[in-house]
């Protein structure tokens, strides 16, 4: 029998800084390279569907090449952080059983030979996976930023977690750059009651879990937390915990960036 794979998610950083030593970046860069692995047992995961904030599409898009070359989706960097690699393999086959267990399910996807991984998926994994001898099949997220339909595809794919695929989300629990820029020297964390309603919400039990996020926006601190319509990185969250399944979530990351936003991480296990 397969051992079930976690549904994982975490915060990928600012662009390529965690990779480059960021200072504000150190508690995360430790995270994902030294810590995801006390949580996740790599030599039982046979292969890893990625759902990355860094792509928006119309309808769920799937990554189906067996190879997909890196895809440098910022700009302003070193020299250095276009030159990075990390040969992961894809997997066609299960990119198209993904495809159609999402049909069955009512959710409209397409298949993706062609895009690139974005530093959605090779910023983070080059830190928790530096061997990178793990298939990777990248999804994209929805431009409408409905949670519900976020949630219905974390349902779906929670069916892989049985079969020994982890199901990973990369994002930011908090995403408002001009907000943070402009609070920096505020000596407070500016998002403290949201965060803290996403831990009461992400470790409960699951009928509580799904309306929560699905009421995500009522939460206080939410549209300064992701703006109206730029909620992108926070529906990997919302797949991951549709992913779920019955169990509780854990947090098992919590951590202040530059002491102006806290960050936080989830993982759920069937344990």
């Amino acid at each position: 029998m397969a051992v079930i794979a976690p549904a994982l998610f975490v915060n990928h950083g600012g662009g390529p800084m965690p990779l480059l030593g960021d200072k504000d970046h150190v508690g995360l860069t430790n995270f994902l390279r030294d810590d995801v692995q006390k949580h996740v047992d790599f030599k039982n995961i046979k292969a890893i569907i990625l759902v990355t904030a860094h792509w928006e599409e119309d309808k769920v898009t799937i990554s189906s090449g067996n190879h997909h070359d890196l895809y440098f989706d910022y700009y302003g960097f070193p020299p250095e952080s276009y030159k990075y690699k990390y040969d992961a393999p894809g997997d066609s086959k299960l990119a198209e059983r993904i495809h159609a267990v999402l049909k069955k399910n009512g959710i409209d996807s397409r298949l993706d030979p062609t895009r690139g991984w974005d530093h959605g998926v090779f910023v983070p994994m080059m830190l928790i996976n530096p061997a990178a001898d793990i298939p990777i099949i990248q999804v994209s997220v929805l431009s409408n930023q409905d949670p519900a339909q976020h949630y219905k595809l974390g349902q779906a794919l929670y069916e892989f977690r049985k079969e020994g695929i982890a199901v990973f989300g990369s994002g930011m629990s908090y995403h408002n750059m001009r907000e943070f820029f402009n609070s920096r020297g505020a000596g407070r964390v500016i998002n403290k009651e949201f965060d803290e309603y996403l831990s009461s919400v992400c470790t409960a039990e699951e009928t509580r879990r799904r309306e929560g996020l699905l009421k995500w926006r009522e939460a206080k601190g939410a549209t300064e937390a992701h703006p109206q319509r730029a909620a992108e990185h926070f529906m990997p969250l919302v797949v991951v915990a549709g992913a779920g399944g019955s169990k509780q979530g854990e947090r098992i990351f919590n951590w202040d960036m530059g002491g102006v936003f806290r960050l936080s991480g989830f993982i759920w296990k069937d344990e």
